[in-house]
């Protein structure tokens, strides 16, 4: 159509269409495509699906501020992020060298991991190697008694856990190495003790600790037991360790 201007009146006469040409779609199509044949629908839309292919969902990570990192970089985001973090609840005193910290805060980790299985699979040997032989164990906040010395804390643990099945857990661990040779931490804990009958005990708590190195290996040299909830007992009482 098109609009002629004839004694003042503006009238519209129609114009012939062209033959192929097409007047109207219902379906939008973008700009350089009219005229050209296009695929069905469904097949456009399994294209779109295959953009996002495997490789492409492994290569993109999400970052800070919409910041979209992958590989190397990523990498290096997640080890600074870790890095500053592990920082703030492990920090060496002033005078010891950070290399030699940090490996004693892994160390110590392995030694609280494998005082967690001694204690669970009834490896008392096991269990003597993590702890120093004039180790101190207070678990008065737990209900219980102090011991002196390796060899009285472990007679104690064979009397009361070996009927029992045990599984502790300790995470969220705060190491500060105080020396080349000393350090303290604190662990969140639970534990939960099975016995015979299904009497049994479920505890959350911390383990606050001091650790010593001095001839070689760090172990433990004093723990104390507190806790935040116990849920009850029952027939039998335990001081849970």
């Amino acid at each position: 159509m098109t609009a002629t201007q004839r004694g003042g009146h503006t009238g519209v006469r129609a114009l012939p269409e062209a033959s192929g040409t097409r007047t109207a779609t219902s379906d939008a199509e973008p700009a350089g495509t009219v005229g050209r044949p296009q695929a069905p629908l469904s097949h456009r839309a399994g294209l779109a699906r295959g953009w996002w292919s495997a490789p492409k969902r492994r290569r993109l990570l999400f970052g800070a501020g919409g910041l979209v990192l992958g590989g190397s970089a990523a990498s290096a985001l997640w080890l600074h992020q870790a890095t500053s973090a592990s920082a703030d609840t492990e920090s060496p005193s002033e005078g010891v060298e950070p290399a030699v910290a940090m490996a004693a805060v892994a160390e110590i980790k392995q030694v609280k991991a494998r005082y967690f299985r001694a204690v669970d699979t009834k490896d008392w040997d096991l269990l003597k190697a993590q702890l120093t032989d004039d180790v101190v164990v207070d678990t008065t906040g737990s209900g219980g008694p102090v011991f002196v010395g390796s060899e009285a804390f472990i007679a104690f643990l064979q009397l009361t856990l070996s009927p029992a099945v045990t599984v502790h857990h300790g995470h969220s661990p705060e190491i500060e190495v105080t020396s080349a040779t000393t350090a303290t931490g604190v662990w969140a804990m639970q534990d939960l003790l099975i016995y015979p009958g299904e009497s049994r005990v479920l505890g959350f708590g911390h383990y606050h600790e001091t650790y010593e190195s001095e001839d070689g290996p760090w172990r433990i040299a004093s723990l104390t037991l507190t806790r935040v909830h116990m849920d009850p007992v029952g027939q039998r009482q335990t001081f849970g360790m």
